[in-house]
């Protein structure tokens, strides 16, 4: 009895909180639940029907008990449906359920019991059934009082609603209902009714689509178009369009089969209906038309965009073909490419023109032109130094001179890249467009115009000659601004004058302008051969050639005419450092060799720089590059002219007054030195005196003479394989000859003294010859000569020591002539003048022995034959015994002044 109330109350409280079992595993909150488990009055809806909240307790209740049920015998242990004796439907055998049947629950548990246990669980059962009946009664002895007290709040709650609401005028609690029903339907036919014609007409579409299903895609082409359009599929929105014109044409074939008289009634309705039908296609194909016209437009407009790429103008171009274009899309962007080709082109030459005009008329610029002759040496050696270097532009860059350059190269290589970058895609497009190509690859047939072939061709060579003015006007108009009265096929200024005139206003260093055109000129010959491989048409790349040949010219004469400029100002550089392997030759002669090889390498790389002959292909092969024999001699005229002018420039340094002290001196003293690698002083001469200058002169010309010229003149003939024999023999009697007249000044200078104290001495000096004592030793005047020439041989071997024998043998030539012609006017000699003669000439002749020559000899011959011939002796001399005195006063003049002339002595 106690666990029958336990399992009343379990069920209780499962409903009361909502619960599916006692000892649930989730928790679940209240708002979570269904809505009908919080209507705690309402079980059943309106109908009668069980409320799920009813449902759910009873399917709770029944799971509880079919779960719980125990045998009510006693006899069977356990859940008797957990037993695999029991048979049938449990709802009948199942206590708690309203449909318990008792016959077929002994049936199904106690089939095999017999009647005794039966027996004994009968007693069971209503030993139980008393249990439960006393625990009732017990449970209404304990809880009467609530019970009469709920019944009195019942029935006073029943009261009070059966006077309120549940009465006859309030249709016993129904009217507001019933009201609020009424309503309900009303607004439900307002909502309905629209619903129920909607799906009348969605009936009507139903049957219709079902009718153009075969043609669904051509009616969704239009917003299939615009999706692909929108975004950017132009190739599916293309493939779409096709298939819409083959649905079109499968819609409606051209020819349809006749119809027999007995139906014509059944043809006169399909004529109705395939009108009805093509009016409908034509208004989809109108929009889709509407749709491919805005496209095409897009498409047309996107092949006159320049910055889309070749590549984008094919397929739009095919695309259009696709979508039935009527006019030539092909045509249409070389239009368009055409003219924004040129005007690009245009645009760009413009301003570089503007910038190199502005670079040219900058003060920066103007004012590099007047540099003073220290920095402009300084600055020329470096660029010398570094023409072969990576880094040029970069060290050099801020010069003003180099700034133009640059601007120019960087102008030619712009539209140089341009062209290359244009031409070739334009030129692509214009071949597909003459051959027919692209219209092949459509399968349209159509015949290209022949002149818009020829346009074509036209439109090429139109930017091709645009691409040669504009090259034209950069390196062949303006690169070098012309000197007034200066002609364009001069090389070189005349120079009629010796000593080099006044620096006019310069141009650009040829060194300079060799590197920038040896660059610039490869520009344009790599664009030249690119455009070589295009294989042009119509004699387009002629333009090219012929613009090659222009600026190949051009380059030679620019160089060779800064080649020229260079050289005749070139003494301008002389700073009168002495080599440091050759300390009689200053670093001047080698400079100019460096310069002079540098500008006749270039000059040459213009005139052989090699470009395509013809239009066809041809592969770049050195063997092609023919220099033809014009630019030979303009090279050799150049080469010539400029040692020439260089020669000049010697001569005006050795006998013009320096314009500066070397190494930055500024005092009266100007000194040349000669650095050895300790950094120690070698030498300091005086190069303000005449002299130094003269013997340095004559020292590079002799290094030029040996060394330097000679190889130039190799240089020149493996370079340009021309012999110049003839020239070189030519420029080295000028050599010579410049030698000669310096040597000779410088000689003819030192000759003065000794010839001054030869005549004083001899003529002038009080000597009696005829009657003069007989000697005692050397007289005054050949000691002074003597020491003069120490002199003289000190001054040479500090600054040119090859010279001192070539100087002191011409000065013994012309002391002894200078002797002989004093000597020769003089009347009478005595014993004693003659014997004084011969003694003064033997300490000349054995001091100066190593500088004897067959000349020398011959003029002291001279002398002496002169002598006696003036000769009278006198009675009584013996001329043996006067000879051996004269031999022992020779001896001691020679012993002393040993120490005076040892300089005359041969090194041992």
């Amino acid at each position: 009895m106690a666990s029958n109330i336990r399992d009343i109350q379990d069920i209780e409280l499962l409903r009361h909180y909502h619960l599916d079992k006692t000892n649930p595993d989730t928790w679940v909150d209240e708002e979570d639940l269904p809505s009908w488990v919080h209507d705690d009055d309402i079980n059943t809806d309106h109908g009668g029907r069980v409320t799920p909240r009813e449902r759910r307790t009873n399917s709770i209740d029944e799971d509880f008990a079919l779960s719980e049920q125990m045998d009510m015998l006693g006899l069977v242990k356990g859940n008797i449906f957990m037993g695999k004796n029991v048979r049938g439907d449990t709802n009948l055998i199942s206590s708690t359920q309203k449909s318990f049947n008792p016959q077929r629950y002994l049936y199904a548990v106690h089939a095999d019991t017999s009647y005794d246990d039966l027996c004994v669980g009968v007693d069971r059962l209503k030993g139980s059934i008393d249990q439960r009946s006393s625990a009732l009664k017990v449970l209404v002895q304990n809880n009467f009082d609530r019970f009469v007290s709920a019944k009195n709040v019942i029935d006073s709650v029943y009261d009070d609603m059966k006077e309120k609401t549940l009465n006859e005028t309030q249709d016993y609690g129904t009217h507001r209902l019933n009201t609020i029903l009424r309503e309900s339907y009303g607004k439900a036919h307002e909502v309905i009714n629209p619903v129920l014609e909607r799906r009348e007409k969605i009936d009507k579409l139903r049957s219709t689509v079902g009718l153009l299903e075969p043609y669904r895609l051509f009616f969704n082409l239009p917003n299939t178009l615009l999706e692909s359009i929108k975004q950017g599929k132009y190739q599916l929105a293309a493939k779409d369009y096709t298939k819409g014109k083959l649905l079109l044409a499968q819609a409606f074939p051209a020819t349809t089969p006749s119809v027999a008289s007995d139906t014509a009634s059944a043809h006169s309705s399909s004529s109705t209906l395939i009108e009805t039908k093509r009016r409908v296609f034509d208004k989809v194909w109108s929009e889709v038309e509407r749709i491919v016209a805005r496209l095409r437009a897009d498409l047309e407009s996107q092949l006159e965009e320049p910055w889309r790429g070749m590549e984008e103008h094919e397929r739009n171009i095919k695309l259009l073909f696709e979508l039935d274009t009527k006019t030539d899309p092909v045509w249409h962007c070389l239009s368009s490419q055409y003219r924004w080709i040129k005007k690009i082109m245009s645009e760009s030459f413009d301003e570089q023109i503007v910038l190199v005009e502005e670079l040219r008329k900058s003060d920066e610029y103007q004012q590099s032109q007047n540099i003073t002759l220290t920095g402009r040496t300084a600055l020329f050696k470096q660029i010398l130094g570094a023409v072969n270097s990576s880094e040029f532009e970069n060290q050099f860059g801020k010069e003003p001179e180099v700034k133009l350059l640059m601007a120019i190269h960087t102008g030619v290589k712009t539209l140089s890249d341009l062209l290359l970058r244009l031409l070739p895609d334009f030129w692509k497009l214009a071949v597909a467009f003459m051959d027919g190509k692209i219209q092949k690859a459509q399968k349209r047939r159509t015949v290209v115009d022949p002149q818009r072939m020829t346009q074509c061709i036209a439109m090429v060579k139109d930017i091709i000659e645009l691409y040669s003015n504009e090259m034209t006007s950069i390196l062949i108009d303006s690169l070098v601004l012309q000197r007034p009265g200066e002609l364009d096929d001069e090389l070189l200024p005349k120079q009629e004058k010796s000593e080099p005139e006044k620096p006019e206003p310069r141009r650009e260093s040829a060194v300079v302008m060799a590197v920038f055109l040896s660059k610039i000129i490869t520009e344009v010959s790599n664009c030249v051969n690119d455009i070589n491989g295009l294989s042009l048409r119509g004699g387009a790349f002629m333009i090219l050639v012929e613009l090659m040949q222009r600026l190949r010219w051009k380059f030679v004469k620019v160089i060779c005419m800064s080649w020229g400029d260079d050289a005749r100002f070139f003494y301008q550089h002389e700073d009168w450092t002495l080599q440091a392997e050759n300390s009689q030759v200053t670093l001047f002669v080698g400079l100019f060799y460096q310069f002079h090889e540098f500008c006749l390498r270039s000059a040459y790389r213009y005139a052989s720089i090699w470009t395509a002959p013809t239009e066809e292909a041809v592969a770049n092969d050195d063997v092609l590059a023919v220099v033809p024999e014009q630019y030979i001699e303009k090279i050799r005229d150049a080469f010539l002219d400029a040692l020439y002018s260089f020669l000049d420039g010697l001569v005006h340094l050795a006998f013009a007054d320096p314009e500066r002290p070397n190494n930055g001196e500024s005092s009266g003293s100007r000194s040349l030195e000669n650095l050895n690698g300790g950094g120690k002083k070698a030498k300091a001469i005086d190069i303000t005196q005449l002299d130094s200058r003269i013997l340095i002169t004559i020292s590079n010309l002799s290094e030029l003479r040996s060394v330097t010229i000679p190889k130039m003149l190799t240089d020149f003939e493996k370079t340009c394989s021309v012999s110049i024999a003839g020239d070189g023999k030519a420029l080295i009697d000028i050599v010579d000859q410049l030698d000669t007249i310096l040597f000779d000044d410088f000689i003819k200078r030192k000759t003065v003294v000794a010839t001054r104290l030869i005549t004083d001495g001899i003529l002038y000096g009080g000597t009696d010859w005829s009657a003069c004592p007989k000697p005692t030793g050397v007289q005054s005047y050949m000691y002074e000569t003597l020491l003069s020439l120490v002199v003289v041989h000190a001054q040479i071997s500090e600054i040119a020591p090859p010279l001192v024998f070539r100087a002191l043998s011409a000065l013994l030539i012309n002391i002894a002539q200078d002797c002989l012609r004093c000597f020769q006017e003089v009347k009478r000699f005595g014993m004693g003048g003659m014997l004084q003669v011969t003694l003064d000439m033997e300490l000349m002749n054995h001091s100066l022995v190593q500088y004897q020559s067959a000349s020398s000899d011959e003029i002291l011959q001279m002398i002496y034959e002169a002598v006696d011939r003036s000769y009278h002796p006198e009675g009584g001399e013996n001329l043996q015994v006067e000879m051996a005195g004269l031999k022992r006063l020779l001896s001691e003049a020679k012993n002393s002044c040993y120490v005076q002339f040892k300089c005359f002595k041969k090194p041992k």
